[in-house]
């Protein structure tokens, strides 16, 4: 058996190194696509734009920089002007909050700050001072956000915590970033519980279950019912 493994292992380096290509697959490097070439990254996003357009941006030289991609088409992928930014340390990136904003994190532990990609070319920095003493937890739809008060713990897995795990959350919509609205507060859960095809979060404490709806992946499911049952 170890022989057939070094026999197949030897057989793929042999195919790479005389540039054997596939029908279904082709892959491209720096060393292939000079585009693709990045000194120093640290982290990366996808973004789609408004415009149809879909652009990766890459973080590299401890955060003061971001390379811009336009992947749109893989075949054709363009460079963009780098911009610079004048963060305090490398960064990651988060969740997409808001319109066109990103949450992005210090890795230094300098806080949090929102990346401004509503001008794609000429993405800006802003603070994010709604999100400074608040722990994210998980997302809940393209919105909303599960959040802790800063300094304590959070369970390993949001979803399926496990029973005795007390904690305190909150509910915020950031539908607009910069004045997120706080939907709800629920004091010492105990478990959470999603349903993926609703979309549902369910959480329990000693007052019984708190349920937090996506409204709309509710009317699409119930869309989809509706068409299997011919109605």
């Amino acid at each position: 058996m170890v022989a057939a493994i070094v026999i197949g292992i030897a057989a793929l380096s042999a195919g790479a190194a005389s540039g054997q290509r596939s029908r279904t697959l082709a892959v491209e490097s720096p060393d292939t696509l000079r585009a693709l070439a990045v000194r120093n990254p640290s982290a990366m996003y996808l973004y789609n734009a408004n415009d149809g357009s879909t652009l990766l941006y890459v973080e590299s030289q401890q955060g003061r920089e971001l390379s811009i991609l336009d992947v749109t088409n893989p075949a054709e992928v363009e460079r963009l002007a780098p911009v610079e930014l004048p963060a305090p340390s490398a960064f990651d990136f988060v969740r997409y909050v808001g319109h066109h904003e990103v949450l992005i994190r210090y890795r230094d532990g300098a806080g949090v700050a929102l990346l401004n990609l509503g001008h794609y070319r000429r993405p800006v920095l802003m603070p994010a001072k709604p999100f400074q003493n608040a722990t994210i937890v998980g997302s809940v739809g393209a919105t909303g956000l599960l959040i802790t008060p800063t300094g304590e713990e959070t369970p390993n897995n949001a979803a399926t915590s496990r029973h005795g795990q007390v904690r305190n959350y909150e509910v915020v919509d950031t539908l607009h970033p910069h004045d997120p609205v706080l939907l709800a507060t629920i004091d010492g859960v105990r478990q959470m519980l999603s349903r993926g095809n609703t979309g549902t979060l369910f959480l329990l404490n000693q007052d019984g279950v708190t349920m937090v709806r996506r409204l709309r992946v509710e009317q699409q499911y119930q869309e989809s019912l509706d068409q299997e049952n011919g109605n």
